[in-house]
């Protein structure tokens, strides 16, 4: 079972059992299933709540020999988390539960439901970004992950809520294992209204994103705008062993071109850490188009700069996660 408290609100933790013999002849269900369970099992007396069964259905033809049951206990945000939770089923051929004392309640299943996952100090500095005319913003990403015991932290991104606007940002913690901190820059070319920092875990089947929402505003500029696309192929490599980084850098006003022979820069940040290091430079052809070759040693993030002119805005591409086995 899944068995963990939800982080805010209500959900459910998830069993299934197996019957033989659940059939009659005529494929109705032998018997109705009844589950209950107590979240301390020390206590006199136990204090029992009926769990959520999905009863077998009729079936036509042979019935089979055996059927799994799923059902749920519900838990929300107030629970405990504890190894005092315990499940218990009983069979009968009644429409109503057997009564609380009645010996057709079998062996009890003894659970432990785990702390849930909580994201705490979630900032955004600064929470109110004005972008400035010519220049780029810095805005860090700070969040102390309280962990529960089986997360998979999934993604990590800043997204603008009114257009399809993103920045990737990485999904490494800090060495104490639970601060994470990230940063975009933002420039003239950023959308502006609200957007929001999102960290997205992943823990048994259950998906869950802890958001964090700020304002951007920008003044005018006259500068033409760029963007880059970067991509990196493959980005699982065995070490040693080449990828290639290549992509598009644009540059316009009301409309996209190639910045054509810009030169861009390559940086590198290691897994864990926070520093950028330059890696060297690309150079881009008349269609704006650039590669290059490289032949990475840690786990870490790449990315490429155009970086501004006096008549063009600067803009970072977005990060690019490679695995270094």
């Amino acid at each position: 079972m899944d068995s963990f408290l939800p982080p805010s609100g209500s959900s459910v933790i998830d069993f299934s059992v197996k019957l033989k013999d659940p059939y009659t002849a005529s494929g109705t269900p032998e018997k109705t299933v009844w589950a209950r369970f107590t979240k301390d099992d020390t206590a006199s007396p136990k204090t029992w709540a009926a769990a959520n069964v999905t009863q077998p259905a009729n079936v036509t033809g042979t019935p089979p020999t055996e059927v799994v049951v799923k059902g749920s206990v519900p838990v929300s945000v107030s629970d405990t988390a504890s190894e005092k939770w315990q499940l218990q089923l009983a069979l009968n051929n009644a429409t109503t539960a057997p009564a609380a004392d009645d010996p057709l309640w079998g062996a009890t299943t003894d659970f432990t439901v785990q702390p849930a996952t909580k994201v705490a100090n979630f900032d955004i500095d600064p929470d109110n970004v004005t972008l400035k005319s010519g220049s780029s913003v810095d805005v860090g990403i700070r969040a102390i992950v309280e962990k529960g015991g089986s997360e998979v932290f999934k993604d990590a991104r800043v997204e603008s809520d009114e257009t399809s606007d993103y920045y990737s940002l990485q999904t490494g913690f800090e060495a104490d294992g639970k601060t994470y901190y990230d940063y975009v820059s933002m420039d003239s070319s950023t959308a502006t209204g609200r957007w929001q920092a999102k960290l997205t875990f992943t823990r048994g089947t259950k998906t869950y994103e802890f958001v964090k929402s700020f304002n951007v505003s920008k003044g005018t500029t006259s500068k033409a705008k760029s963007k880059i696309t970067f991509k990196v192929s493959p980005t699982k490599v065995k070490k040693g062993k080449s990828v290639k980084m290549y992509g598009i850098v644009y540059r316009g006003y009301t409309s996209w071109g190639p910045w054509k022979k810009k030169i861009l820069k390559l940086y590198f940040k290691k897994k864990g850490t926070k520093k950028w290091k330059f890696a060297g430079y690309i150079g881009a052809n008349n269609s704006g188009k650039f590669t290059k070759t490289v032949k990475p040693k840690y786990d870490g993030y790449w990315r490429v700069g155009a970086f501004a002119t006096s008549v063009t805005l600067g803009k970072w591409s977005s990060y690019k996660y490679v695995d270094v086995r």
